[in-house]
């Protein structure tokens, strides 16, 4: 499947593994999300062809928007296209924190590039030529498309720990950190987990075992907020 995975260290000190997704599956994502687009845009031309040349013209404006803003808009919000979620794929920033406007709209923008000089002849070069399979856009862009995680990885953790909301508002990323430091307790040691914990003293003002137990509650929150 020409597969790869990579991982990165956060500043907690955690480990986290992102396999990346080859062209094969991106592929097969990008067709999906073309046939999609495809029966919008037929029921789109079917619904407007009442209307003459005023319907041509409605028609030829949301072909233009919609082009741009389906991936932009679905990959800022929802972390990928129905084709990718359907293929279990979702866009990432490089470090594994939530692809920002910014950058879906970077890396969409440049598609026109990587489709020269017919059908993304560029982009599978530039995806064949590097190591974690990133097109144009995703060089510029600083993106990955990954794996989505299965959720029965999490639901595997014996958890025990009563949730805690959060204090304030923690980012994708930040919550991610959270729930990785609780499924992977099992291999870090006591001290490392204490160690780790009191990265975070000056936020959660406690350490040691209290301050991982209270991490375990915040971490056991967010995961039943996401079901």
């Amino acid at each position: 499947m020409l597969d790869s995975t990579i991982s990165y260290e956060t500043p907690e000190g955690i480990q986290i593994q992102l396999p990346i997704a080859g062209p094969l599956v991106r592929s097969l994502a990008w067709i999906i999300d073309l046939l999609i687009r495809g029966v919008i845009y037929i029921l789109a031309a079917i619904a407007l062809s009442y209307l003459g040349e005023v319907g041509q013209g409605i028609m030829l404006i949301g072909l233009f928007f919609s082009e741009w803003l389906y991936p932009t808009i679905f990959e800022a919000v929802k972390g990928g296209t129905p084709g990718k979620m359907l293929m279990g794929l979702y866009v990432t920033m490089d470090d594994g924190t939530a692809l920002t406007w910014q950058a879906s709209l970077t890396r969409n923008l440049l598609r026109v590039v990587d489709f020269f000089p017919f059908f993304y002849i560029t982009g599978l070069i530039c995806v064949l030529c590097n190591a974690q399979f990133k097109r144009l856009g995703d060089l510029v862009a600083g993106s990955l498309v990954v794996y989505k995680e299965e959720d029965k990885q999490f639901n595997s953790v014996d958890v025990t720990h009563t949730p805690r909301a959060l204090p304030f508002p923690f980012s994708a990323g930040e919550q991610r950190t959270l729930l990785h430091f609780q499924d992977r307790q099992q291999d870090i040691s006591k001290g490392r987990q204490v160690e780790l914990a009191n990265i975070l003293e000056p936020v959660i003002n406690c350490k040691d075992q209290a301050a991982v137990d209270l991490l375990n509650e915040y971490a056991a929150w967010v995961r039943g907020a996401d079901k």
